[in-house]
């Protein structure tokens, strides 16, 4: 087969997933030459779903199993990256992202003395973004090299854990994600085996939002989350010293230019609350989320301020006592593209003010002793009329045994430039004491034919339309319980579905039809994943292992692995 030529009429840039990259790489060595750059443009490195003992256990004479085990795993790709000979594919990098669990024998190499990344990130010329969603060490060397890149990289750290470093300026941090537990416990005593061989120190958490600024004065988006829920039987050592202090900005401080804020279980109040409303660049804020546990009097200090808001959302497990609060916020802007309110949901007459939305999700939650309040026929008419550019709608409904003709109208015939609807179907839990029999009925709130015959009815109404999919869901993430389960939320967890309903291809088809995994179903699978690769990385940890050694080449070296000099 000849090379490619330039008049060939093919581009890579449309292949919308690594997979169909990388299978274009096999092909031939021509079409490794289109694929292989936008393969490397952006770089995840991730925990290796094999078995973890395999590298810790590997002889020096030892090679890895198959090819492919070497090119998955983050240790085989970092060794890639450090060969001498691949300067071709270092300059295609533009993007690294770490993703949280990588293993310990990559965390190790990424601390001093070796400091693998700096290294790595001074080698990678046209490297623009780095996202940290692990709690990896920024260690000295590698804030220099960012400091004199001539990229002048940006580095996003979405999983610090109340351990960020501060003592010295970043100003290449562009967006902070940081969570503490106010209600940690310190982990067990360790035994004097387990204390030499832990990769990760345990640090205590802290929370102090000055330095933060102070550290990272460039900071545009911060997402801070303060656990102060515990439930279930409390494991560990001691109570932890989790130390969270009150925003105090010295003169001539300020905040950094954030244009996208998310608070949950953080109080703005007392002393500091005068700090935010005088002080907050809310004028400059593009996006606000508040949620799921309670953030005092942040909605009240940022009610008429937000001028150029687009993006607002706010959850909670509990619903609100009076949306008055909400309300008001909501009537004093009118610039809003999207407004999620999951668990706390304003009046609809707020919703209407603002015209500009194109994505709106009002979900309330269900509840044993009452009704939840849905939005009627006449309300989702209005709702289309005032809120025309809508693309994407997500809202409740409650069938109770039948799907209500004059809502299913109304959402088919109203709303001409949604591209995707989603309902949440509920299973009448307002009424699941008096139902001995829950555990069978509702499983069948929401089935496959029940599915079918919504789409149906909805495609013939509607007719021919820009809209993509409709998806209808039971189950709910919005619940916390102090231990136990009660037996409804059991129930809704074990019967939690998903299906994707289509338009039909032609206009005397039948709708198409896919069921889902569940959220539920999904949180349980990848956290079945984890243990199992969390036990399968461990089960020899206390054997001695001997330095590891890669076989393929040229991308996967047997020299050095981390050569250090640059």
């Amino acid at each position: 087969m000849r090379p490619l030529e330039s008049d060939l009429p093919w581009d890579a840039s449309k292949l919308t997933t690594r997979n169909d990259l990388s299978n274009v790489c096999s092909v031939c060595r021509s079409f490794d030459v289109i694929a292989t750059p936008f393969l490397y443009r952006s770089l995840i490195f991730r925990g290796s779903p094999i078995d973890g003992s395999h590298w810790s256990k590997l002889p020096d004479d030892e090679e890895v199993k198959t090819q492919d085990e070497a090119e998955k795993l983050s240790f085989g790709l970092l060794c890639r990256l450090l060969d001498n000979r691949n300067d071709l594919l270092r300059s295609f990098v533009r993007e690294m992202t770490f993703e949280e669990g990588n293993p310990d024998r990559v965390w190790r190499m990424l601390q001093p003395p070796n400091d693998v990344l700096a290294t790595l990130v001074n080698r990678l010329p046209n490297l623009e973004t780095i996202h940290y969603h692990d709690d990896l060490p920024i260690t000295d060397g590698f804030v220099k090299v960012l400091l004199g890149h001539k990229k002048a990289p940006k580095l996003h750290l979405l999983g610090e854990y109340g351990r960020t470093r501060v003592n010295t300026k970043m100003p290449f941090v562009q967006k902070l994600h940081t969570s503490v537990d106010a209600k940690a416990r310190a982990p067990r005593d360790l035994s004097e085996a387990e204390k030499r061989t832990r990769a990760r120190p345990w640090e205590p958490q802290e929370l102090a939002l000055h330095d933060l600024f102070n550290a990272f004065p460039n900071l545009e988006e911060l997402s801070v989350s303060v656990n102060w829920l515990q439930g279930g039987c409390v494991m560990g050592g001691r109570p932890s010293p989790t130390r969270i202090s009150e925003l105090d900005l010295p003169e001539g401080a300020k905040f950094p230019p954030l244009t996208s804020l998310s608070l949950s279980g953080y109080s703005v109040e007392g002393d500091e609350a005068a700090l935010w409303r005088d002080s907050f660049p809310w004028e400059r804020l593009r996006s606000l989320s508040l949620g799921v546990q309670s953030t005092p009097g942040l909605l009240e200090l940022a009610t008429g301020k937000v001028v150029n808001l687009k993006e607002f959302q706010i959850t909670s497990y509990d619903p609100l006592s009076s949306s008055a609060g909400l309300d008001g916020f909501l009537r004093s802007i009118d610039s809003l593209e999207s407004l999620t309110a999951k668990g706390a949901v304003p009046s609809l007459n707020s919703v209407l003010h603002q015209s500009s939305l194109k994505h709106v999700c009002l979900h309330e939650i269900e509840e044993p002793d009452r009704e939840r309040q849905t939005l009627d026929a006449e309300q989702i008419g209005n709702l289309s009329r005032h809120c025309p550019k809508l693309t994407s709608l997500e809202i409740d409904l409650d069938p109770n045994g039948t799907w209500p003709d004059d809502i299913v109208r109304a959402l088919a015939t109203g709303f001409k430039n949604l591209h995707r609807l989603s309902i949440h179907i509920g299973l009448g839990i307002a009424h699941a004491e008096e139902n001995p029999s829950m555990e069978e009925d509702f499983p069948q709130v929401l089935t496959e034919s029940k599915a079918q015959d919504f789409g149906k009815r909805f495609f013939e109404l509607r007719g021919p339309s820009v809209l993509e999919t409709i998806t209808l869901k039971t189950g709910e993430n919005l619940r916390w319980f102090r231990q136990w389960q009660p037996m409804y939320a059991r129930a809704e967890g074990n019967c939690a579905k998903v299906f994707e309903i289509y338009a039909p291809i032609e206009g005397n088809d039948e709708p198409r039809l896919k069921e889902l995994e569940s959220d539920d179903d999904r949180w349980f699978r990848e956290f079945q994943e984890r243990n199992m690769a969390h036990w399968n990385s461990t089960r020899q940890f206390n054997a001695d292992s001997k330095p590891q050694r890669l076989s393929r080449s040229p991308r996967v070296f047997k020299d050095q692995a981390f050569p250090l000099s640059n």
